[in-house]
Protein backbone atom coordinates (compact mmCIF):
# COMPACT_ATOMS: atom_id res chain seq x y z
CA UNK A 1 0.00 0.00 0.00
CA UNK A 2 1.40 3.43 -0.85
CA UNK A 3 0.24 6.73 1.09
CA UNK A 4 0.10 10.59 -0.25
CA UNK A 5 -0.38 13.17 1.90
CA UNK A 6 -1.84 16.55 0.82
CA UNK A 7 -3.44 19.71 1.98
CA UNK A 8 -5.16 22.25 0.24
CA UNK A 9 -8.17 25.43 0.95
CA UNK A 10 -11.76 25.78 0.45
CA UNK A 11 -12.06 29.18 -0.48
CA UNK A 12 -14.61 31.49 -0.31
CA UNK A 13 -15.98 35.03 -0.09
CA UNK A 14 -18.76 37.27 0.62
CA UNK A 15 -21.42 37.36 3.80
CA UNK A 16 -20.98 35.00 5.93
CA UNK A 17 -24.74 34.29 6.00
CA UNK A 18 -24.72 32.94 1.91
CA UNK A 19 -20.86 32.67 0.92
CA UNK A 20 -20.07 31.73 -2.24
CA UNK A 21 -17.14 28.94 -2.78
CA UNK A 22 -14.23 28.63 -5.42
CA UNK A 23 -13.78 25.17 -7.21
CA UNK A 24 -11.29 25.09 -9.92
CA UNK A 25 -12.47 22.97 -13.04
CA UNK A 26 -10.10 19.92 -13.82
CA UNK A 27 -9.14 18.69 -17.06
CA UNK A 28 -10.83 15.07 -16.20
CA UNK A 29 -14.15 17.18 -15.82
CA UNK A 30 -14.87 17.52 -12.34
CA UNK A 31 -14.64 20.54 -9.50
CA UNK A 32 -12.45 20.26 -7.00
CA UNK A 33 -10.90 22.89 -4.41
CA UNK A 34 -6.90 23.93 -4.51
CA UNK A 35 -4.98 21.60 -3.33
CA UNK A 36 -2.02 19.52 -3.43
CA UNK A 37 0.71 17.50 -2.11
CA UNK A 38 2.91 18.71 0.97
CA UNK A 39 6.13 19.19 -0.14
CA UNK A 40 9.00 18.01 2.55
CA UNK A 41 9.99 20.55 4.78
CA UNK A 42 6.10 21.75 4.61
CA UNK A 43 3.67 21.76 7.14
CA UNK A 44 0.41 21.31 6.51
CA UNK A 45 -0.79 25.28 6.84
CA UNK A 46 2.47 26.35 4.38
CA UNK A 47 1.35 23.53 1.41
CA UNK A 48 -2.48 24.69 1.50
CA UNK A 49 -1.15 28.37 1.47
CA UNK A 50 1.23 27.58 -1.41
CA UNK A 51 -0.84 25.33 -3.31
CA UNK A 52 -3.76 27.61 -3.00
CA UNK A 53 -1.53 30.85 -4.33
CA UNK A 54 0.12 28.22 -7.21
CA UNK A 55 -3.42 27.22 -8.58
CA UNK A 56 -5.27 30.06 -7.89
CA UNK A 57 -3.44 33.19 -7.88
CA UNK A 58 -4.97 34.34 -4.37
CA UNK A 59 -2.89 34.80 -1.41
CA UNK A 60 -5.14 33.96 1.67
CA UNK A 61 -4.56 33.41 5.06
CA UNK A 62 -5.82 29.67 6.30
CA UNK A 63 -8.44 29.78 9.55
CA UNK A 64 -6.98 27.01 10.99
CA UNK A 65 -9.45 26.36 13.72
CA UNK A 66 -11.44 24.88 10.79
CA UNK A 67 -9.52 21.60 9.62
CA UNK A 68 -11.07 18.93 7.59
CA UNK A 69 -8.93 15.41 7.37
CA UNK A 70 -10.49 13.84 3.87
CA UNK A 71 -9.21 10.08 4.06
CA UNK A 72 -9.59 8.31 0.30
CA UNK A 73 -8.53 5.79 -1.82
CA UNK A 74 -7.89 5.61 -5.66
CA UNK A 75 -6.10 3.67 -8.21
CA UNK A 76 -2.68 4.28 -10.17
CA UNK A 77 -1.00 2.11 -12.28
CA UNK A 78 -2.81 -0.51 -10.71
CA UNK A 79 -1.56 0.02 -7.48
CA UNK A 80 -4.29 1.01 -4.58
CA UNK A 81 -2.97 4.11 -2.96
CA UNK A 82 -3.90 5.88 0.58
CA UNK A 83 -4.56 9.57 0.27
CA UNK A 84 -4.82 11.71 3.70
CA UNK A 85 -5.82 15.22 2.27
CA UNK A 86 -6.36 18.12 5.55
CA UNK A 87 -8.33 21.21 4.52
CA UNK A 88 -8.19 24.81 5.59
CA UNK A 89 -10.56 27.02 5.42
CA UNK A 90 -9.84 30.72 3.70
CA UNK A 91 -11.60 33.64 2.87
CA UNK A 92 -11.05 35.72 0.06
CA UNK A 93 -11.30 39.78 -0.74
CA UNK A 94 -14.70 40.39 -2.51
CA UNK A 95 -13.04 41.54 -5.45
CA UNK A 96 -10.66 38.83 -5.66
CA UNK A 97 -9.46 38.16 -9.14
CA UNK A 98 -8.38 34.47 -10.04
CA UNK A 99 -5.64 33.38 -11.82
CA UNK A 100 -6.23 29.58 -12.94
CA UNK A 101 -3.19 27.88 -13.26
CA UNK A 102 -2.09 25.23 -16.27
CA UNK A 103 -3.40 22.39 -13.89
CA UNK A 104 -6.66 23.50 -14.24
CA UNK A 105 -9.32 24.36 -17.10
CA UNK A 106 -11.14 27.15 -15.34
CA UNK A 107 -13.17 28.10 -12.05
CA UNK A 108 -16.57 28.72 -10.87
CA UNK A 109 -17.81 30.67 -7.70
CA UNK A 110 -20.49 28.82 -6.84
CA UNK A 111 -23.00 29.09 -3.55
CA UNK A 112 -23.53 26.14 -1.18
CA UNK A 113 -26.66 24.85 -2.99
CA UNK A 114 -24.63 24.93 -6.25
CA UNK A 115 -22.17 23.26 -5.27
CA UNK A 116 -24.03 20.85 -4.08
CA UNK A 117 -25.44 19.82 -7.30
CA UNK A 118 -22.44 20.03 -9.46
CA UNK A 119 -19.90 17.98 -7.05
CA UNK A 120 -19.34 14.88 -8.34
CA UNK A 121 -18.19 13.12 -5.48
CA UNK A 122 -19.78 12.30 -1.89
CA UNK A 123 -16.48 13.35 -0.11
CA UNK A 124 -16.70 16.85 -1.55
CA UNK A 125 -20.56 17.19 -0.63
CA UNK A 126 -19.40 15.81 3.38
CA UNK A 127 -16.43 18.36 3.07
CA UNK A 128 -18.43 21.54 1.66
CA UNK A 129 -21.69 20.79 4.08
CA UNK A 130 -18.45 20.72 7.20
CA UNK A 131 -17.13 24.31 5.92
CA UNK A 132 -20.73 25.54 5.53
CA UNK A 133 -21.52 25.06 8.87
CA UNK A 134 -18.52 25.96 10.55
CA UNK A 135 -19.33 29.80 8.62
CA UNK A 136 -22.59 29.82 9.60
CA UNK A 137 -21.43 29.12 13.42
CA UNK A 138 -18.73 31.25 13.22
CA UNK A 139 -18.66 33.58 10.60
CA UNK A 140 -22.47 34.66 9.78
CA UNK A 141 -23.39 38.29 10.79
Amino acid sequence: MHEEFSSGMIVYKGDGNNPMFLFLTRKEGFLDFPKGHIEEGETEVQSAIRETREETGLKITPDTEFRYNQVYWYQRGGERIRKSVIMFLGEAAENSRVQVSFEHEGHKWLTFEQAMDQLSYKNQKEMLTSAMNYIMVHKAK
